[in-house]
């Protein structure tokens, strides 16, 4: 038996008012995110609530009807779910990931191990969000019932975006853009490979990170290492895959720290990733199971990875799948 299961998937028409879009989405579905919300919320001091009207300002109230209807569906109030959403900038030194980026002879493929915490409630309330606008899709969100910022996500127009975890000498900037909903905003808005790379590069935003990003075509992969300020590029040699755990390789130099898991490991990970790709270049094809046994790998997999996620955009296919270990037979 393979050591992941799929997720289900959550289809969202945009072109209802934001009161409407989740009235269709069954209420188990909704019950399992609201589960995962009260979860995070006990995690989040009450006195960080605040940062909820401020995130609405830096926003400019972008997603603030869609936090509003969201909080409406899964019984909480907008502020509690725009909290959800800020998660990363809030507890960025907890959340992890194990990503590579591959060029095939059908396009370049994404695939990553999302690691964060509360794992096994975040396994079983995980859904593939697909919005859709006039029947076409506009986004794919590895996200749950009630998410608006993306982790891991596709837009209609190829383009992957995909976030790991750094901590850096800036720390934190919360006059800058919310990492996990600009991610989003650029998601919706760029118009191609080069436009989300430009956008993703320079924009100020609340803490530092590291973006993966794939086009349509294999010379169309990169890594954005940034700070709230600041930003460098990796691409890889030609067809080489691209590698990213959780440390700086150009911005600044790679550090790990003994306080925590994902940042004493992330240099192993990455050897590893590099030793089980020694050699691929883009002349073959790679199958998803290929690649959820690379993610499964022992040296690459975390007691916290909580969701693997597949993205081909050339394809506009993007599949979504969680460790069995967390749910049940039958679970979804």
């Amino acid at each position: 038996m393979v050591p992941w299961v799929e997720c289900p998937h959550i289809e969202i028409d945009l072109d209802l008012p934001p009161d409407r879009r989740y009235a269709a989405v069954p209420p188990a579905e909704l019950a399992r995110g609201a589960r995962l919300l009260r979860a995070i919320m006990a995690e989040i001091p009450g006195k960080a609530r605040y940062l909820a009207d401020g995130a609405r300002l830096r926003t400019r109230g972008r997603f603030h009807d869609e936090a509003r209807a969201l909080a409406q569906q899964v019984g909480t109030d907008w502020r509690s779910v725009m909290l959800a959403n800020l998660t990363y900038d809030l507890t960025l030194a907890v959340f992890g990931c194990s990503t590579v980026a591959l060029a095939t002879p059908a396009g370049p493929v994404l695939a990553r191990n999302m690691d964060f915490w509360p794992e096994d409630t975040l396994a079983q309330t995980s859904a593939l969000v697909r919005l859709r606008r006039a029947g076409e899709l506009q986004l794919g969100n590895a996200g749950w019932p009630g998410t608006i910022g993306v982790v891991t996500g596709m837009s209609g127009r190829g383009i992957a975006v995909a976030l790991n975890a750094v901590s850096g000498p800036e720390g934190v900037s919360w006059t800058g853009y919310p990492v996990l909903l600009f991610i989003r905003k650029v998601l919706d808005d760029a118009r191609d490979f080069a436009e989300a790379v430009h956008l993703l590069s320079r924009q100020k935003l609340a803490a530092p990170c590291l973006l993966t990003v794939v086009g349509t075509a294999n010379d169309e992969r990169v890594v954005i290492e940034r700070s709230p300020t600041r930003f460098a590029e990796r691409r890889p040699d030609g067809d080489a895959p691209l590698f990213v755990t959780n440390d700086y390789r150009k911005l600044f130099a790679p550090v790990t720290r003994d306080d925590s898991e994902i940042y004493r490991t992330t240099c192993d990970r990455f050897d590893r990733l590099c030793t089980l790709l020694a050699g691929f270049r883009g002349d073959r094809e790679v199958a998803d199971e290929e690649l959820l046994y690379l993610l499964t790998d022992s040296e690459v997999i975390q007691g916290i990875t909580a969701q693997h996620i597949i993205m081909r955009p050339a394809a506009g296919a993007m599949r979504m799948f969680v460790p069995r270990r967390f749910v049940p037979d039958g679970f979804f």
